[in-house]
């Protein structure tokens, strides 16, 4: 049975949604969901919630809280009890094999990496996320935590993209794409170039320079870019889908004539949703760590979280920082 530590307080519907969503993880999956925060707010949420499986969670206290908006560096020094550093010095003291939250993103990587440390001869860690597209999910990196790169991150994502996808997504031989603004050798800037000529000396599926579109249309299973591009990349597609399901929520108080041809098209609506809809895909790791720490969206409703524990488990069972370690060792 694998043990996961899962910050019941982060996000912004814990603690209820988190642990609701721990409940779902633990009668799906073969899994102990430890959850850390204030003891007694705790023992009555997972009170709600009947037939636990046997062994299936238990409590540890983590007196303090991290907020949204707190600094991370201010946050690790202060708040030495709060549920991220308990959670965390969980999976380094080997009392749990992961870690999740969908808390404060910038102070689970900043005591990810002080706690756990990096792995050897790792530059820069990344976040990663899995985005949908017309085939397989596909994982872009890195989506916030380095806005200033150099060429040589670029080539440790690509590696590192690699190795998730292989680990999480169950992807044998992914496909890697930089991400940049043509597919020609000589298109992008001084660092997509300079990246370019490292990444395509690596012994991995390297597809070459990819543009926004080859993402959604499932043309690589890895998209490469800086913090910069793929936070802003991120974010304008969670409001693009806002604005489709807003637009055809809003049609269908129109007119009845547009009511009965979104109900005529509510199964086919459902599984665009299901395939498109960040929840289904959970959290995604932050790589480049000495152990597994799962990043999940800030708004992770309990379908989110059970799904990053789901992630959490894929990445202890296929040795994903082991791959990692090896392939920025060769």
């Amino acid at each position: 049975m694998y043990k996961v530590a899962l910050d019941v307080m982060g996000g912004d519907y814990a603690p209820g949604e988190i642990v609701y969503g721990a409940y779902l993880a633990a009668r799906e999956y073969h899994v102990q969901v430890i959850l850390v925060g204030p003891q007694d707010i705790l023992e009555k949420e997972v009170e709600l919630y009947k037939n636990w499986p046997e062994n299936s969670y238990c409590i540890i206290n983590a007196s303090e809280v991290v907020g949204m908006s707190e600094s991370p560096s201010v946050s690790f020094r202060k708040k030495k009890r709060s549920s991220i550093r308990v959670g965390l010095g969980l999976v380094k003291d080997k009392m749990a094999e992961a870690f999740v939250s969908a808390g404060n993103t910038g102070a689970v990587m900043a005591a990810s990496t002080l706690i756990l440390g990096k792995l050897p001869d790792i530059e820069r860690p990344a976040i990663a996320t899995v985005l949908p597209s017309k085939n397989n999910p596909v994982v872009m990196l890195d989506v916030g935590s380095n806005v200033d790169c150099k060429a040589s991150y670029l080539n440790q994502f690509a590696s590192m993209g690699h190795c998730m996808a292989q680990a999480v997504l169950r992807i044998n031989n992914p496909r890697v794409g930089l991400l940049n603004i043509g597919e020609e050798v000589e298109k992008g800037n001084a660092l997509t170039q300079k990246a370019f000529e490292l990444i395509k000396d690596q012994p991995i599926n390297f597809v070459g320079n990819v543009e926004g579109k080859d993402i959604l249309s499932g043309a690589v299973d890895v998209a490469v870019c800086d913090g910069f591009v793929g936070n802003a990349l991120l974010k304008f597609g969670e409001g693009a889908a806002d604005l489709f399901f807003d637009f055809f929520k809003n049609e269908s108080k129109s007119s009845k004539r547009s009511l009965l041809g979104l109900m005529l098209l509510k199964k086919s609506l459902k599984k665009f949703k299901k395939r498109f809809d960040h929840e289904e895909y959970g959290g995604a790791p932050l790589l480049g760590i000495n152990g597994v720490s799962i990043v999940a969206h800030g708004s992770s409703s309990a379908v989110a979280v059970k799904n990053a524990v789901r992630n959490a488990i894929r990445a202890v069972e296929n040795n994903m920082v082991y791959r990692i370690e090896g392939a920025i060792h060769r």
